[in-house]
């Protein structure tokens, strides 16, 4: 069958045999052949990451999948003290080989391909801005060869590469970026980057949050929660007013990770509104944020929350150097 194979494929690939004979006088026939097949059959070859990543934002698992001609066979560089934990192998490599010079090992897999579970730890590499988790494009050794960052493979580049992210739910992507060409898409918990063909050396800085914890500090500013509302019900009623002079104070309102209100007067006027906050929920946090303080700093405003048929009520306080805000909380 293997025979029949070449011969189709010597039928098919006379026309490029020739040419290349005329450009490269001296080189063996048989050799051209089996390159131009490697190619013919290569040309579809894939290498995808995918990193599931655990609630703590800072470890999980990642499939690492190849698929190769049956010509080649690929070899995969694992660094001893990597952040990665290699925990599943298929097939098994052929053979490991020690590089002492880099602290790592270097194993051969037979041709066609592999796949790879590795848990992983971002704990030692992690940057922080707040309550934004950034895995940088300068950190050294995450799941990389020889202490650098990107995915590479030698000799040439990958034929067809695609790298992928899944968060948990509460968390979120703020930005992604790559040093190379490709199609970033967002699809509900799932980032994911296809690469343009024939490229290699891959890096990428990941900058991502929890979108329901408690927000530690925001645009710069430190958080200050004075009060938990015990939340008895999905919808929850709020009205907001100053609660002293009114001195054209400005603020924005700030919920569930999201701006829901910028640049609002506080006046005596109450500003009515209302929150959902879902069963699966288990805690939401609100907060005040100053735009201007107005003639007599800071903000202050009489917040009242009104949820089942319980009604508090809070003064919150925020002025250019930090901000307040309430816990709700089941």
């Amino acid at each position: 069958m293997r025979v029949l194979v070449a011969v189709l494929l010597l039928v098919i690939l006379r026309p490029n045999l020739a040419e290349a004979q005329a450009k490269y006088p001296g080189r063996p026939p048989s050799m051209e052949v089996v390159r131009q097949v490697k190619e013919f059959f290569g040309k579809y070859d894939y290498h995808q990451k995918v990193k599931f990543i655990n609630p703590d934002g800072l470890t999980g698992y990642e499939l690492q999948t190849s698929k190769k001609t049956s010509f080649e066979s690929d070899a995969f560089w694992k660094a001893n003290d990597d952040t990665l934990s290699f925990l599943y192998e298929f097939p098994r490599p052929l053979k490991d080989s020690l590089d002492a010079k880099n602290n790592g090992i270097i194993s051969f897999y037979p041709p066609g391909g592999e796949n790879i579970l590795s848990a992983f730890n971002w704990s030692a590499v992690v940057r922080r801005n707040g309550d934004t988790l950034i895995i940088p494009f300068d950190t050294a050794r995450v799941d990389n060869p020889y202490g650098k960052r990107y995915d590479w493979t030698h000799p040439g580049n990958f034929k067809n590469y695609s790298r992928a992210w899944i968060f948990p739910e509460g968390m979120r992507a703020v930005s992604y970026r790559c040093n190379r060409k490709g199609v970033w898409t967002l699809k509900r918990n799932v980032l994911q980057f296809v690469a343009e063909p024939n490229q290699n050396e891959f890096n990428f800085e990941l900058k991502y949050l929890h979108k329901n914890v408690r927000p530690r500090e925001l645009a710069g500013r430190p958080v200050v929660y004075t009060k938990e509302i015990p939340v008895t019900s999905d919808t929850i009623f709020l009205e907001l007013r100053d609660d002293q002079e009114e001195d054209g104070d400005m603020v924005s309102l700030y919920y569930d990770r999201d701006w829901i209100g910028r640049n609002i007067q506080v006046t005596k006027h109450p500003l009515r509104f209302f929150l959902i906050m879902g069963k699966d929920r288990k805690e939401a946090s609100f907060i005040l944020h100053s735009e201007s303080e107005g003639q007599i700093p800071p903000n202050t405003a009489d917040l009242q929350i009104l949820t089942g048929d319980k009604r508090y009520s809070v003064v919150l306080s925020s002025s250019k150097t930090g901000s307040s805000g309430i816990l709700l909380k089941r």
